[in-house]
């Protein structure tokens, strides 16, 4: 699986059709979500503030950059 954070901004969106298109299995995650393509999870940051989400992603061993 693949986590996608931003997933809404000017990359996300992109990168997240392109890979659902190309089939893998993606979460997208936004503040907001409006819409995403069809087989994508959704969800929202675990904190408003984004060192505080990426220290608790990379707890659990994802890679937040």
């Amino acid at each position: 699986m693949i986590v996608v954070t931003g997933a809404t901004g000017n990359v996300g969106r992109p990168l997240v059709r392109a890979l659902a298109e190309a089939g893998e299995r993606v979460t997208a995650v936004a503040r907001r979500i409006t819409e995403v393509p069809e087989g994508v999870r959704c969800c929202r940051p675990i904190s408003s503030n984004p060192s505080r989400s990426g220290s608790r992603l990379r707890k659990r061993g994802i890679c937040s950059c």
